[in-house]
């Protein structure tokens, strides 16, 4: 499957089995014979191989009222959330602060709406790159800005590339001694 950014994914239930509970991740659930969550994507800048998940809520007034207690708190905007009022005909929120790594290997299916597949505006698009990048490099510099241990979690999807990878190469060089 070729994974487009800005566009909106599935996650497979095998990546939440294996890193859900350990990550704190938001599970994968079908009510009313509709899939969520719902993944906002993009890709890792240095790391071709790594993509980023962003859940997305229908819970617009809950974490409206979320965000305005955190924004009069801290006094200035959180990067925790970025909202919208139509993608699809859908009122909701990405929720920064639940972002993860993953790769191609744990992609569900693209979402689709009635066949046709859903375009994030390039406004909300941009919103959600410079929070989320934002809080990818708090965690960088030690600085909790998420629910799960975003540098740990990283470690362990990089590794798990790298085993990948070198498993892709040993099944190349036997197909080679056949």
């Amino acid at each position: 499957m070729k994974i487009k950014e800005g566009r909106l994914y599935f996650i497979k239930d095998e990546f939440l089995e294996k890193y859900g509970q350990k990550y704190h991740l938001m599970e994968n659930k079908v009510e009313k014979g509709t899939k969520r969550p719902t993944y906002f994507c993009f890709k890792d800048n240095k790391n071709k191989d790594l993509l980023w998940f962003v859940p997305m809520s229908k819970q617009y007034d809950k974490y409206f009222k979320i965000y305005n207690n955190k924004k009069q708190k801290i006094n200035k905007e959180p990067n925790n959330f970025v909202f919208f009022n139509n993608i699809a005909g859908i009122k909701g929120v990405f929720l920064i602060q639940n972002i993860f790594p993953t790769t191609e290997l744990y992609v569900q299916e693209e979402y689709l709406r009635k066949g046709q597949e859903i375009k994030v505006s390039k406004i909300i698009q941009r919103e959600i790159l410079e929070k989320a990048k934002n809080v990818i490099a708090l965690s960088n510099r030690g600085i909790v800005a998420t629910y799960t241990n975003l540098p740990e979690f990283i470690k362990e999807i990089k590794q798990e590339i790298i085993i990948n990878k070198r498993n892709l190469s040993k099944l190349y060089n036997m197909g080679d001694n056949l």
